[in-house]
């Protein structure tokens, strides 16, 4: 993909505008990542153009902060796309630090951080039109039911 939305502007609302693909053929991919004591989990909803809903949860079973968990659930909710052969994805998500990092707002000073905004920037180059952008939590209810239930698990014996 050559132009995506890190070469692209943004509009005055901080929403990436992306020129390429079919715009009929847009999904929503929104994610959350919660930590709890019990463990950390991932929760994506990719909503289609026609407002189906593929709910997914993950636990994650290694260390994880709140943030990286945020990056966690972006990362697996854009596998879960790109294996679903979707290749328009308008992001969401009420993680405002992950997405800002992404946009290139906010600098990564933490190692850990900005591998896993690499691995995003790497990700996103295997779609055709790609946005992301910030969410107040209460639009991003769903998704955050999924990351909570996931990191509720117990572990496997």
């Amino acid at each position: 993909m050559g132009n995506y939305f890190l070469s692209t502007e943004m509009d005055k609302t901080g929403a990436v505008l992306v020129q390429e693909g079919d715009l009929n053929k847009i999904w929503t991919l929104q994610f959350d990542g919660s930590c709890a004591t019990s463990g950390c989990g991932a929760g994506v909803m990719l909503i289609s153009p026609e407002e189906e809903v593929i709910p997914l949860s993950f636990e994650l079973q290694f260390f994880n902060t709140n943030n990286t968990a945020e990056y966690e659930s972006l990362l697996l909710g854009m596998q879960a796309a790109k294996e679903r052969g979707i290749k328009n994805l308008k992001v969401q998500g009420d993680a405002e630090l992950v997405v800002n990092q992404v946009k290139r707002i906010y600098q990564v000073k933490n190692e850990r951080l900005r591998h896993y905004r690499n691995a995003v920037w790497d990700s996103i180059e295997e779609f055709d039109a790609f946005s992301i952008r910030a969410i107040p939590r209460a639009q991003n209810d769903m998704a955050n039911s999924l990351a909570v239930s996931a990191s509720l698990m117990l572990p496997h014996p």
